[in-house]
């Protein structure tokens, strides 16, 4: 969870944010009947108590488990599958926050699941003065580098020479990678800990 309250700042979601907002009033909750069973020497509050901590200790090491067990492959096809479905807005704000441009590759259309919005809305430094802002990772996509149908642009990827002209050398997902696996091997590490701690108490 704390990897995915991490990487989430960076794109603004409701349902994150009431997720977070459930797990801290389900803890409160929890501490407040610890406490009025401990005040109050009541069995029956204590044993509602001892379930309610090891229902959490069955959440805590299964999160534990998923994240120790998540391969980088896994890491990266759930992130890619959150791009996929993320609207230009939500985009433009990770890589504005990210500093980067593109998920995995520059060199795809905007329409594109894969692909991204011109990287210059995301106001990143390789993308200002000249002649950079022309480029066409920056700028977007032109009739004379994609071809247009009646309805939408075509997937036709950039030509070598139009992506060796982009100067925006970093992706979101180099940056994501090393965050990630970082913040799920300690996600899970903590969990793991404290999971063994609570089944201990109970």
């Amino acid at each position: 969870m704390a990897a995915y309250v991490r990487l989430s700042a960076y794109v603004t979601s409701i349902g994150i944010v009431g997720g977070i907002i459930a797990c801290g009033v389900f803890l409160a909750v929890l501490a407040i009947v610890g406490l009025i069973g401990t005040v109050r020497h009541s069995q029956a509050v204590l044993f509602f108590y001892i379930l309610l901590l090891f229902s959490l200790f069955l959440v805590q090491f299964s999160v534990a488990c998923a994240c120790l067990a998540l391969s980088t492959a896994d890491q990266r096809s759930i992130v890619a599958t959150a791009w996929a479905k993320s609207p230009d807005e939500a985009k433009i704000d990770m890589m504005r926050g990210l500093q980067c441009c593109g998920f995995r590759r520059r060199d795809l259309p905007p329409n594109d699941p894969m692909g991204h919005p011109p990287c210059k809305l995301a106001q990143i430094p390789c993308c200002e003065g000249e002649p950079n802002r022309h480029a066409l990772c920056c700028q977007g996509p032109t009739n004379t580098h994609w071809t247009n149908s009646s309805t939408s642009m075509s997937h036709t990827s950039l030509s070598p020479t139009d992506l060796s002209a982009c100067p925006c050398t970093t992706t979101c997902w180099s940056v994501v990678e090393q965050k990630l696996e970082r913040g799920t091997r300690l996600t899970g590490t903590v969990s793991l800990l404290f999971s063994v701690v609570e089944v201990s108490v109970v």
